[in-house]
């Protein structure tokens, strides 16, 4: 009887610890990439108001400067 619950758990255990390790690493890798690029959706944002012309050239190179420091 016990055989057979373990043989029917096993898979599951097995693809579960896989998917849990899957996802730790995926989540440590997004913790380095965001470490490594903090201010990129600020930058993204900062180039648009450029597009648009909300700021001026001078204004989007000191605040450029201020976000990558």
């Amino acid at each position: 009887m016990w055989d057979t619950i373990i043989a029917a758990v096993s898979p599951h255990i097995v693809a579960g610890t896989l998917m849990v390790a899957i996802m730790g690493v995926m989540f440590a890798g997004h913790r380095m990439w965001a470490k490594r690029h903090p201010n990129h959706g600020a930058l993204e944002i900062l180039k648009r108001r450029l597009a648009a012309g909300e700021i001026t050239h001078e204004q989007y190179q000191q605040l450029r400067k201020t976000l990558t420091e």
